[in-house]
């Protein structure tokens, strides 16, 4: 496996010719892998065996890591959790067929589980070329048997040695015995882990930033993942979908490395991400490290959101938020100079001092949440004011120039359409700006907050509503054992996103069908974000009933 590296921005290819059935042994230890993961990670408060990572070299790129010890606590979670999913028995099952279908009835409990140790891994490594090498590191119990296994699907092979070690090479790569592990990839990639393993060159084991990173994981993880600077950088950021999401937002200043851990729980299912940073790069970068908050306008949102995000400095976390969720095409970046224009025009149009009076009440926490409804769900903002007669004489000031700016005028429209005041009740007005059928700009300033959405509904539910989220069954299960302080706050209710997406057409997809009946296992995802000046840590909770 040799995916193409290329510079940021640009998509990481794969090399499909050492996928081929070719050669034997590279589907039968690729077909191991998978399995090992879908049939015999397990959690528990065990520590996982963890020596691959001593043949890895200390630059590479990505490194997975699986337990393959059936003995460890939690084996059983695992394995239901997954037998909850549809699809998984399903590839499981396929997975063994192939390996069935390899050599003459090769049987992955018969053939492979009596050799097979510990813990498997896989590294994606640095090169100075645009393709990266590849190492697959698999633990041997047993050795005669693991070589009885190579010859039985290798074929007809040659041997060489390089440091006392023999590399068997079988068509596009090569297998050799290094230590107690079986190490598969290209022979080059065998000799830089012979090397590591040797002590002629560095480890990823013994990498400070890998076992800082790896020291925050869970003991009874199932898997874990570590990715350098340049492995989120060069191989997740320029990725679409969620792939290229994850890399925006886990390539942030001063990155040293990060390290994801999955572990099964009696709920469902925790992903633990664990950052590490160098605090001297992050003030050589005049970077400032978000303060944790309380969470406090969390008592706001009603209890019909689903979604909801807590976050401080949102003038900040706003072009990281776009480049997330338009990863891949540059669009994140072109908005975010977008409103960086706008702002400038805004203050240089208006006597209102933006900096002064309206960009503080976006600093502090804030608070964003849908709530939904069709054609589209409606989107609302929560932030806290000291002073509520100022904050409402800063937006009335912006009131005409954010109608020229949101709703110019146009040879069907030749004036700026004007903004309704709305009578809420209890004294409270609300200002309204229609900018097209269906399409709207509502704000409101009462107790303590400016609250602004795209439909009137969205202000009059944070005025009345009787039941909040930080009570409802969901949000207690995911969320409910979040630390007092945060750096940020997720919250998703999974089926009503998917309830809504099934009625706005996103059932057309067939993408979308193939998948479908597992997402609806989900039924809720929270995440809590906490931090200090050189380490984050992200715990996301998945409820999966």
């Amino acid at each position: 496996m040799s995916p193409q590296l290329r510079p940021p921005l640009d998509r990481l290819t794969a090399n499909r010719r050492l996928l081929a059935l070719g050669g034997g042994v590279v589907v039968a230890l690729a077909v191991v892998a998978v399995v090992v993961v879908l049939l015999a990670s397990g959690g528990g408060s065990t520590p996982p065996v963890t020596g691959a990572a001593r043949l890895v070299p200390a630059d590479a790129l990505a490194y997975v890591h699986v337990s393959t010890d059936s003995r460890r606590e939690g084996v059983q979670s695992a394995l239901k959790l997954v037998d909850r999913f549809p699809s998984l028995p399903r590839v499981r099952d396929s997975l063994v067929q192939r390996l069935s279908a390899l050599g003459a009835g090769v049987s992955f409990s018969r053939d492979v589980r009596p050799w097979l140790g510990k813990d498997a891994a896989l590294a994606l490594l640095n090169t100075r070329s645009q393709t990266a090498g590849s190492l697959l590191v698999v633990g041997v119990a047993n050795r005669a048997k693991a070589q009885a296994f190579l010859h039985r699907v290798g074929g007809p092979a040659a041997s060489t040695t390089y440091q006392g070690v023999q590399i068997t090479n079988y068509n596009n790569v090569a297998a050799a015995f290094v230590g107690r592990y079986l190490v598969i990839a290209p022979v080059a990639s065998i000799r830089t882990a012979v090397d590591v393993h040797a002590g002629r060159a560095p480890s990823l084991a013994r990498t400070p930033a890998f076992r800082r990173a790896e020291s925050g994981l869970p003991a009874g993880r199932a898997l874990d993942a570590y990715a350098s600077p340049d492995g989120v950088a060069r191989v997740l950021a320029p990725q679409g979908g969620a792939l290229g999401a994850a890399g925006a937002l886990l390539d942030q200043p001063g990155l040293q490395g990060v390290a994801v851990a999955l572990s099964a729980t009696s709920t469902g299912a925790d992903l633990l991400i664990h950052s590490v940073l160098d605090p001297k790069r992050l003030r050589a970068l005049g970077v400032t490290r978000t303060r944790p908050f309380s969470s406090r306008l969390l008592g706001s949102v009603p209890a019909n959101a689903m979604a909801y995000i807590g976050l401080t400095r949102l003038d900040r976390a706003a072009g990281r938020l776009l480049q997330a969720g338009l990863a891949g095409g540059g669009a994140g970046a072109r908005i975010t100079a977008l409103l960086q224009r706008a702002q400038r025009d805004l203050q240089r149009r208006t006597g209102v001092n933006l900096r002064r009076d309206v960009l503080p009440l976006f600093q502090g926490e804030v608070a964003l949440w849908l709530a939904p409804a069709t054609p589209a769900p409606v989107l609302t903002l929560i932030s806290a004011t000291r002073n509520e007669q100022a904050t409402r004489a800063a937006f009335a000031g912006l009131q005409v120039p954010l109608a020229r700016l949101l709703a110019p005028p146009t040879a069907s429209a030749p004036t700026v359409p004007a903004w309704q005041e709305r009578d809420l009740g209890d004294k409270v007005q609300a200002f309204q700006l229609q900018l097209a059928p269906g399409i709207q700009l509502d704000y409101a300033v009462f107790d303590g907050k400016l609250v602004l959405s795209t439909q009137l509904a969205g202000v009059r539910a944070v005025k009345d509503a009787k039941k909040r989220l930080s009570d409802a069954g969901s949000f207690q299960a995911t969320l409910g054992s979040r630390p007092d302080q945060v750096t940020s706050l997720v919250f998703l209710d999974f089926s009503q996103l998917l309830a809504l997406g099934e009625r706005t057409g996103l059932s057309d997809s067939r993408a979308y069908l193939a998948v479908r009946d597992d997402l609806r296992k989900v039924k809720a995802v929270g995440a809590a974000a906490t931090g200090s000046g050189d380490e984050s840590t992200t715990k996301v909770s998945l409820q999966i009933p």
